[in-house]
């Protein structure tokens, strides 16, 4: 019994070390260096991309080999024409209101270099060394020399330490919140600017140019939601909600909007978006988000934020469908709920007036079937009738100010209208908008929801809408 025993304490002393060692690993991972995307005419390819980078002390360490190194200082004029590159000296001046801005990257007239000695003549790091085996450390960001003086931007990660700084200055942003409302953010530039060290710790691949942020209330004492926008040296921009513990240590993280291209056409065509390019997220934390694919099929999720600061996806379904599109078990997800394309295509599209409370409900309604399905999801019976349509409105005003605005359509409905009543449907946020809670105007294929202070169409999808052909 003793032997088991000790043999099992045996087990338990090498397991942890394995973890200890793997946990080690990661850290060193995470403390490596990251370069810089976005500065004009630095020297990023697939080689100095992938430099393992760190340093601590009087020790510089690269890939797998370290160095010893000293610092000193000199005038910055003086150490690029010493090192025969004064053109990229005046390169940087002229980029300097940008660097200091952007990446708070700051030349000044004296700057702090790193000296190496001869034992890196054998490494791939002399290649990225100035001919007197010199590099500039300004501040947390250092900055290597190809063979041509061709700058290459390196910066120090940033962690939970520094980042519970930032947090207090993030501008607060409300649940309900979605992708209209993360757009608008955007146009009017209330999202706070990040540093680019904190890619590590928000754990973006490097190829990220540019982070902003505006934070949610907490869950709870141990659950902070941060919306956090990224921009890619493509250009493009995905926006994640990340949670964070009460120590800013981060949870978990979700996409919920990412642009890729567009489809019948590519990027600027007039199809559809590939990728994530809607999402909600209610007062509670249900998440609901959309992708779609370059076939035009649409996959949607729901996912709930748990106590323990976890995303879980929740099972996604619909009556609104009897059968739906074929799953890629390696690409979906067994809960989401995956739309033909046809089924994806057909919902009502915006054909004039405003209503800004309807902007991210999706209708779909099939006349033949007398279906309305909102949101892709829930479906409501529909029924179709005939009025006068001074009675429909039961108002002078009203009828006057309905007759004047169907004229825009081309229709005429000073003697009469057709209007469809749909079921059960007070639940819907729809339902404050429509006539007597249940009903709308449905004419010519175009649905019409009006009201004394708004008037909203929606036309049924054409042909070529509807049907995607590659």
């Amino acid at each position: 019994m003793k032997t088991i025993k000790l043999t099992f304490i045996l087990f338990l002393l090498v397991l942890s070390l394995i973890v200890s060692s793997a946990t080690a690993d990661e850290k060193k991972m995470l403390d490596n260096w990251g370069i810089i995307y976005g500065i004009s005419d630095t020297l990023i390819n697939e080689t100095t991309v992938d430099f393992d980078i760190k340093l601590l002390g009087n020790k510089f360490y690269f890939n797998n080999q370290s160095f010893l190194i000293t610092r000193n200082t000199m005038p910055a004029k003086d150490f690029f024409i010493n090192n025969n590159i004064e053109q990229t000296y005046f390169d940087l001046k002229e980029q300097q209101e940008l660097l200091a801005y952007n990446y708070n990257i700051k030349l000044n007239d004296s700057i702090t270099y790193l000296q190496f000695d001869k034992t890196i003549d054998n490494s791939l790091l002399k290649q990225y060394v100035t001919q007197n085996r010199q590099v500039i450390l300004l501040d947390d960001i250092l900055l290597l020399f190809g063979k041509n003086g061709e700058p290459v931007f390196y910066s120090k990660p940033y962690f939970e330490k520094a980042f519970i700084k930032d947090v207090p200055q993030l501008p607060i942003i409300a649940v309900p919140f979605n992708a209209d409302d993360a757009f608008i953010l955007y146009r009017d530039e209330v999202l706070k600017k990040l540093s680019i060290h904190y890619k590590n710790f928000l754990d973006l691949p490097w190829s990220a140019t540019d982070i902003y942020g505006a934070k949610f209330s907490p869950i709870s004492s141990i659950i902070n939601p941060i919306f956090i926008d990224v921009f890619w040296d493509s250009g493009e921009a995905d926006s994640f909600l990340y949670l964070f513990s009460s120590d800013y240590k981060v949870l978990d993280k979700l996409l919920i909007f990412s642009y890729i291209t567009t489809t019948r056409g590519g990027p600027g065509g007039d199809g559809q978006a590939v990728g994530y390019r809607y999402f909600t997220i209610d007062k509670n934390y249900f998440i609901e988000r959309r992708q779609r694919f370059e076939d035009e099929t649409m996959e949607i999720q729901h996912f709930q934020v748990t106590n323990k600061g976890k995303f879980q996806e929740l099972p996604t379904t619909s009556n609104c469908y009897r059968e739906f599109a074929i799953k890629d078990k390696s690409q979906h997800s067994a809960q989401s709920l995956l739309l033909t394309s046809n089924q994806a295509n057909n919902y009502l599209r915006f054909d004039g007036g405003r209503l800004d409370e309807l902007d991210d409900v999706t209708l779909t309604f099939n006349p033949n079937e007398k279906t309305l399905c909102v949101n892709y999801q829930q479906a409501y019976s529909v029924t179709f009738g005939k009025a006068n349509s001074k009675q429909f409105f039961d108002n002078e005003a009203l009828y006057q100010q309905q007759v004047e605005n169907f004229k825009k359509y081309h229709i005429d409905i000073s003697n009469e209208l057709e209007y469809v009543t749909f079921e059960n449907i007070d639940e819907q946020p729809i339902a404050k908008f429509l006539l007597n809670g249940n009903q709308a105007i449905y004419m010519n294929n175009t649905l019409f929801i009006v009201g004394k202070d708004y008037f909203v169409a929606y036309r049924q999808p054409t042909k070529e809408e509807l049907v995607y052909t590659q």
